[in-house]
């Protein structure tokens, strides 16, 4: 039987869980399970990721907490604004080149 165990970010979200059959325990991560099956997955089936890529657990007070859906879009809402496309990048060059050689700024 294995042990199974849960790593923080400095937030108390859970980030990461596995078995101790596949890697060792750091300083700091939570053991939540003992003697259990030899997959992580298999005794907390549920996904630490939701389909945004977020993760969707917290630790609170000795135990595994759901996060609620308006700390995951709060958080979703701080995130860094995406890269340009590279046909937003061409389209914007396009124009900028357009403008100079029309006399434009």
């Amino acid at each position: 039987m294995y042990c199974h165990y849960i790593r923080l970010n400095g937030s108390g979200i859970i980030v990461h869980g596995f078995s101790d059959a596949f890697e060792a325990p750091q300083p700091g991560d939570i053991l939540i399970v003992e003697d259990g099956p030899r997959h992580f997955h298999e005794a907390f089936p549920d996904p630490l990721q939701n389909e945004r890529g977020q993760f969707r657990f917290r630790w609170a007070d000795g135990q595994i907490v759901e996060r609620t859906q308006q700390e995951l879009d709060a958080e979703w809402a701080q995130r860094p604004p995406a890269p340009p496309t590279l046909e937003e990048r061409v389209k914007a060059t396009e124009d900028l080149l357009l403008n100079i050689l029309l006399g434009g700024g």
